[in-house]
């Protein structure tokens, strides 16, 4: 007898970590955070929209410990864990932008003109203004963020309207999607661009019609620009702390930093040696046409070899296909409607040989690289999907998961092959409704009104098995809220009519704005593309995109319960606080 209570005293004894006397049935690992009383969707199972969970526990190490009713986490609960009463507020996932421009608005936001939140051209030209009044000494002046639309013509706005406002300094600006410069007559003589100068491979120098004159613009034609605006060390730091502290408020906790970017790759590794970097960052390199390409391989590989990490990998390298539709450089199957006021059978190209292109994609993925590529036009993705095909029969052993992104014109009989091939569609619904001030002067005019209806397919794809990811491919959506995604991708609808400056709607099937509704999915499937399929896409999907116990507690607090409300407030959704491996680190609990 004796000898048995021993060993059931030294058996004790080796069972009890964190309790001083006697035994105990809490394990070792106390939770450093608890939260109960929830209504947590884990986006894992089957059935995870219909049976939310209630609490939550993560360890000090910042992995859950435990998701499931309240009495399933009160084991963990120590004299140091923090428990929260979520008093019935809604938990997910933390987001993952599938495709994000790094550091977003920042640079501008911080350092130059800023016309993102401008929508008409009194709004646009009075900030450029305001700029250049405040600003008088510059020598030059630079910006991003203008529409497109707002010119009401599918060529963009003049040069004169900038001579106006400044005629003896360069002014220089990107519109909103990254592919268009607007110049004033002093950028365009500075950078030696006349109306003589040849387009270059795949971009347009847009002219005046009728007199053939300089009208104002260039698309994808950036390389004509001798120019450049720099950035020190320091402001690019700045930059990309105040763009990370932004997602962090809008509920990110990893990102594909796609290229280009306006960050140079060591701000992040020195971000994190700072113990300062708090999302996990997949990087890309990239791969241009009118550049030498092993070189370009070879500094993607170096890339990799210097930063890869537990929160930083290089895991991609990107292309470009063609342009885009609202500069007319996208690569269509059939040409430009007449609207567009081009050669009746003008198409524009694709960037690439497409037989290069395939011995390209093949060694990219001999490499160990994953493929993402932006593709606009139909006639440029099924090339795409040739060149995907053919370099994935030659690296069949590889775990490919290549990416096509944009997709805002696809052939119907290409649809099918993004499931056949495993291909990833990461698309931006906030694009994906008809845009005051862009639909009918943009796309519509360029398309035509059949193509127009029908782009920015989302259900159909989903529909032949391609995996859905998502993002506002920021900063061409400035504020990139993925609930204002999320509502357009299940309504195809108006997601905020305060942000357009325009009525709101009532009723989910309102006309004005609505962009073939056959392409709705479900909230399911968008919190999905948000989540699990935006952490598989970035070869993470064993650490985040679901909540579980093992994986790490990055995870977004919000006010509302998602699955079951009206999705017409969807984009009023409030983030109470985002918390990346259990610490918050946007909002409060």
């Amino acid at each position: 007898m004796k000898t048995k209570k021993v060993l059931s005293i030294l058996l004790c004894l080796v069972l009890t970590v964190t309790v001083f006397t006697g035994c105990s049935n809490k394990p070792a690992n106390m939770a450093a955070t608890v939260l109960e009383n929830g209504n947590i969707y884990t986006v894992d199972g089957d059935d995870w929209s219909e049976n939310p969970m209630k609490a939550i526990a993560i360890g000090n190490n910042g992995k859950i410990l435990a998701v499931g009713a309240d009495k399933d986490v009160e084991s963990y609960i120590g004299d140091d864990t923090k428990v929260v009463d979520l008093k019935g507020k809604t938990v997910l996932p933390g987001i993952v932008d599938a495709h994000v421009h790094t550091p977003g608005t920042a640079l501008t936001k911080l350092y130059s003109i800023y016309l993102y939140d401008t929508i008409t051209k009194d709004q646009t030209l009075e900030a450029i203004e305001k700029y250049i009044t405040e600003n008088p000494d510059m020598e030059e002046y630079w910006g991003e963020g203008f529409s497109i639309g707002m010119a009401g013509d599918a060529k963009g706005p003049k040069k004169e309207w900038l001579d106006e406002i400044c005629l003896d300094k360069p002014i220089i600006l990107t519109s909103n999607d990254g592919h268009n410069l607007w110049l004033n007559s002093k950028a365009f003589e500075l950078n030696g661009i006349t109306k003589d100068t040849p387009n270059p491979a795949g971009g347009l120098i847009q002219k005046d019609p009728l007199s053939g004159e300089l009208w104002g613009t260039l698309t994808d034609a950036s390389n004509l620009i001798s120019m450049e605006q720099t950035f020190t060390k320091e402001q690019q730091n700045k930059a990309l702390e105040y763009f990370q502290d932004s997602m962090h408020k809008w509920g990110y906790t990893a990102i594909m930093s796609i290229a280009p970017s306006s960050v140079d790759a060591d701000i992040y590794k020195n971000l994190e040696n700072d113990g300062k970097l708090t999302m996990r960052v997949n990087m890309s390199g990239i791969i241009e046409n009118d550049k030498e390409f092993e070189q370009q391989l070879q500094e993607a590989k170096d890339m990799r070899e210097e930063l890869n990490s537990d929160l930083i990998k290089v895991s991609t390298v990107k292309y470009f296909a063609d342009g885009v539709i609202e500069g007319m450089t996208g690569y269509l199957t059939e040409p430009y409607d007449a609207a567009a006021g081009l050669d009746p059978d003008y198409r524009s190209e694709f960037y690439w040989d497409p037989e290069e292109l395939k011995t390209y994609f093949d060694r990219t993925m001999e490499e160990g690289f994953q493929i993402h590529v932006h593709s606009i036009g139909d006639e440029a993705t099924k090339l795409v999907l040739d060149a995907m095909e053919y370099a994935q029969e030659q690296n069949s052993e590889m775990d490919a998961r290549n990416v096509i992104t944009h997709l805002q014109v696809v052939n119907d009989a290409d649809k099918a092959r993004f499931g056949e091939l495993g291909v990833i569609a990461a698309l931006q619904p906030f694009w994906h409704f008809k845009e005051p001030e862009w639909w009918e002067v943009v796309d519509l005019i360029a398309l035509g009104k059949e193509r127009a209806e029908k782009e920015y397919p989302v259900k159909s794809l989903l529909d032949n098995g391609a995996i859905l990811t998502s993002s506002g491919d920021h900063p061409v959506s400035p504020i990139n809220n993925p609930f204002w995604a999320m509502e357009t991708a299940v309504t195809r609808n108006l997601n905020n009519a305060d942000y357009y400056g325009v009525e709101d709607i009532k009723d989910v099937d309102d006309p004005k704005y609505l962009l073939n509704k056959d392409e709705r999915i479900s909230i399911e499937d968008i919190i999905k593309a948000y989540t699990i399929n935006g952490a598989y896409q970035l070869y993470r999907e064993d650490e985040i995109g679901s909540l579980k116990a093992g994986k790490c507690g990055d995870l977004v607090i919000i006010n509302d319960d998602i699955i079951n409300m009206d999705p017409l407030k969807i984009d009023g959704i409030e983030i109470i606080a985002t918390m990346f491996n259990g610490k918050v680190v946007s909002g409060e609990l």
